[in-house]
């Protein structure tokens, strides 16, 4: 059964919707592939103008499911850190996130690669890795010290502390910081204003604006990939994922 739904709402203006119910909207490789394989098509859409990427109202997406963490801990699969951060900062036109749930670790990681953020002020943020005894992905050692500073960016990554929205409405991490209620009607409003715009003109701002994260992905990711490879060597870290997983 699909978990990855794609709708168009007004012209120009495409949602695309993560719901897992049975997972949380935790990431299978399923719903990886999904995903990704969604992202693709949808960037081939010449009628788009703006992407809405949400997930469920109680969780916007949240990471790998313990399956997934264990298998990158074993060293079984290929860690696919690179490929999703840089589909959506490389998508042709932007990326809205409208984050009416939660979104903690590898869903956080998605969140930073969306051109902008739309956060409830009740629902929790955070970069948990750290917690379970290893590093963050996805370029979020870059990404994120480049939207909220070093300082915060430090203190986020190497406490593993969940914020609620309310707490980082002054961090520049997001756009706005609203009810959940209000967090798509915002979202629908920014993209409407958007969508007015030619789209070569939305494209040719899309690929400059990002170009610069783009370029923090590119660096962080080998280092990241060495520090993974570095964590996941230690027989210890797949007992502490067991152990502190969703705790």
């Amino acid at each position: 059964m699909s978990k990855i739904f794609v709708t168009s709402l007004e012209e120009g203006i495409f949602q695309l919707t993560i719901d897992d119910p049975e997972n949380q909207n935790r990431a299978t490789h399923e719903l990886f592939q999904e995903l990704t394989n969604a992202l693709t098509d949808l960037a081939k859409e010449p009628t788009i103008k703006v992407l809405i990427i949400k997930g469920r109202k109680d969780v916007f997406f949240a990471g790998g499911t313990v399956d997934v963490i264990k298998e990158v801990a074993s060293s079984n699969i290929d860690v696919k850190d690179f490929f999703l951060p840089h589909q959506v900062l490389s998508f042709p036109v932007p990326v809205i996130g409208a984050l009416e749930g939660h979104a903690v670790g590898g869903g956080l990681f998605l969140a930073l690669c969306c051109d902008i953020l739309i956060a409830s002020e009740s629902s929790r943020y955070g970069v948990h890795c750290t917690n379970m005894g290893f590093t963050p992905g996805m370029g979020t050692t870059s990404l994120l010290p480049a939207l909220v500073g070093y300082s915060f960016a430090s203190e986020m990554i190497l406490t593993g502390k969940s914020y609620k929205g309310r707490e980082l409405r002054d961090k520049n991490l997001f756009n706005y910081v609203v009810k959940s209620e209000e967090v798509m009607d915002i979202a629908l409003d920014i993209a409407s204003r958007i969508a007015e715009k030619p789209r070569v003109v939305i494209e040719m701002l899309k690929e400059t604006l990002s170009l610069p994260r783009r370029q923090l992905l590119q660096q962080a990711i080998s280092r990241e990939h060495l520090m993974h490879k570095i964590c996941f060597s230690k027989p210890e870290i797949a007992a502490q994922v067991e152990l502190t997983y969703l705790k």
